[in-house]
Parts: C-alpha cells; sequence; structure tokens
C-alpha cells in the first residue's frame, strides 16, 4: 500500500460570523480511499471541489483538520515539516499545471536540484542521471537553457524530467496540461504515461478533463469536497 487516506477533512476559517466568531468553511469532508503500489488514479471534479486542496494533503504539503494521510508507511501528522519535506524528496515526484521550474536555472540544473537535496541518499551522479532524463524527454539538447527560453511544451517536459529522477515511488500530476495547447498536451501526457510504466510509479493525477480520467485505472470523483 503506497497511500492510505482515512476520515480526511480540511477547515479553514473564511471571516467571521454574526457573533463575532471564526465562520468555518469545510473544503473537504472525511475522505477515505487507499491506492495500491503501481496503480494510475484519476482525482476528477469541476472546479472549487476540492481536487487541489486534496493533493496538497496527500503530499504533507498542508495539514488536515481531522482524519489522516499514510504515504509509504509513515502518518504525516507525525512528522514534523522537515521531516514531511525528507519524505517527499525520496518517495513523491511532482508535475503542476504551471511547471514551476526556477528561473535561475538552467534545465539541466532544474532536474538536477532534487537529486543534489538527497546527499548521499542518491548514490549516482546527479549530473550523468539529469542529463539522461532530459534526453529521454528529448531535449538533449536544451541542457543549458533557461525556462524563459524554452516553450510551455519544452518547460512541462523538463518538469516531468525532473519529477521522474529521482525514480519517486509516487508521482502526482495536478492540471498537468492546463497550460498548454491540445497537441502539446497530448504529448506531454503521452510521455508522463510511458515514463510511468517505464519506471513502475503510483500515479495520482489531478484533472478536470474526463478523457485524460479515462486512461488511469479508475478514478476518484470529488463534488463540493465529498466523494461521490
Amino acid at each position: 500500500m503506497v497511500l492510505q487516506v482515512e476520515g480526511l477533512g480540511k477547515d479553514v476559517i473564511s471571516g467571521t460570523n454574526a457573533t463575532g466568531g471564526d465562520r468555518i468553511l469545510t473544503i473537504l469532508h472525511e475522505i477515505d480511499f487507499n491506492v495500491q503500489a503501481g496503480e494510475a488514479v484519476a482525482i476528477v471534479g469541476a472546479s472549487g471541489s476540492g481536487k487541489s486542496t486534496l493533493l496538497g494533503l496527500l503530499a504533507g504539503l498542508d495539514l488536515p483538520t481531522r482524519g489522516r494521510v499514510q504515504l509509504a508507511g509513515h502518518d504525516l501528522a507525525t512528522l514534523d515539516e522537515d521531516g514531511r519535506a525528507a519524505l517527499r524528496g525520496r518517495e513523491l515526484g511532482f508535475v503542476f499545471q504551471s511547471f514551476h521550474l526556477l528561473a535561475a536555472l538552467t534545465a539541466l540544473e532544474n532536474v538536477m536540484l532534487p537529486l543534489e537535496l538527497l546527499g548521499s541518499q542518491f548514490e549516482p551522479d546527479p549530473r550523468t542521471v539529469a542529463e539522461a532524463m532530459l534526453a529521454r524527454v528529448g531535449l538533449a539538447d536544451r541542457l543549458g537553457h533557461y525556462p524563459k527560453h524554452l516553450s510551455g511544451g519544452e518547460q512541462q517536459r523538463v518538469a516531468l524530467a525532473r519529477a521522474f529522477a529521482v525514480s519517486p515511488r509516487l508521482l502526482l500530476a495536478d492540471e498537468p496540461t492546463g497550460n498548454l495547447d491540445a497537441a502539446t498536451g497530448q504529448q506531454v501526457i503521452d510521455l508522463m504515461f510511458e515514463m510511468n510504466a517505464e519506471q513502475g510509479t503510483t500515479l495520482i493525477l489531478v484533472t478536470h478533463d474526463e478523457l485524460l480520467a479515462r486512461r488511469c485505472g479508475r478514478a476518484i470523483r470529488l463534488a463540493a469536497g465529498r466523494l461521490v
């Protein structure tokens, strides 16, 4: 079992009520599901349904108000911020809608960064691994290019290379084609599924695209913060 989610709920303060107390907005209501190793799971729902909030909780980027997330055998609530960051570095890869590449780093340096952060936990040479991953995504001739000199599709391929470079147990993808045109987005998605199959990674994909969701083994559907 890669991921266990039990009774997960998330509340936020949304202004004050008529008596001057906090107005509580519930974003997620009692979410329960498990993900087995090697699965490809889509989290689908309309805008505002809680998909991205759920993904942040699964990654330990935020903590739930209720319930728990167990990732790779670790209860995220029992780890401090540094512990969760270390676990993410070892176990997770991320692909975001807006790429999240560091503008001051070249494509090669962006892919090398998570490998270098692992330090002695990562034994192969980071540069060699990063060069191989960029070649795998078709960017062997773009190693020294900065993000501003890359197209959107090329930036997302750098992001894929960075995500898979650490051989993550779990890949989290949040609307990975949201900023790409249809043809480029299709190429990126095909590449992501190919690399996912090659590495045997578990995939959780957040999307509102039903066609994309059907490429996954199953879908978890959210509406107004509830499983439906």
